[in-house]
């Protein structure tokens, strides 16, 4: 092999390796990347439960249990124990709620608003579920739905 050959064989030889260097490289750089501080839509985000729109999906999830509860009274959330929200650009807001519902002194055939029913005062009536509601909201159509629906 001469030496204009030898030069050039080596110059391929380098030029092979260059990409997978950089490969490595990239890689090793993604990886050790920390995720951007901002939320990226399709990931569940931790929410304040004071948050209004979880206070809204929660109300939502209440109204599922009591349409579907054979309870002669309804319940209404206590309190919202931990809330995540992701962003679904063209689903909307999923809500995933951690709540806990209490019975109300109000029955289902007046259907009054929870909003104006105090919770039961009568011990042998009191009762409280912990529940797990996934809401979906979509705002822009005005569209609600609440697929999950777990009470204990």
């Amino acid at each position: 092999m001469g030496l204009s050959e030898h030069s050039n064989h080596k110059r391929r030889r380098e030029m092979k390796a260059i990409p997978l260097a950089r490969c490595a490289c990239v890689i090793t750089v993604l990886h050790l990347q920390k995720p951007p501080s901002t939320t990226k839509p399709g990931f569940p985000v931790s929410i304040d439960t004071k948050d209004p729109g979880v206070r809204k999906a929660a109300r939502f999830g209440v109204y599922r249990y009591n349409n579907g509860s054979n309870d002669f009274f309804l319940f209404r959330e206590s309190h919202i124990n931990k809330a995540l929200v992701q962003v679904r650009i063209v689903r909307g807001l999923k809500y995933m709620l951690d709540v806990d519902i209490t019975r109300t002194v109000c029955n289902k055939r007046n259907q009054s608003n929870l909003d104006h029913c105090d919770f039961q005062r009568k011990k042998k009536l009191q009762q409280m579920l912990k529940c797990y509601f996934e809401v979906w909201i979509v705002p822009w159509v005005q569209r609600v739905h609440v697929p999950v629906v777990l009470c204990h």
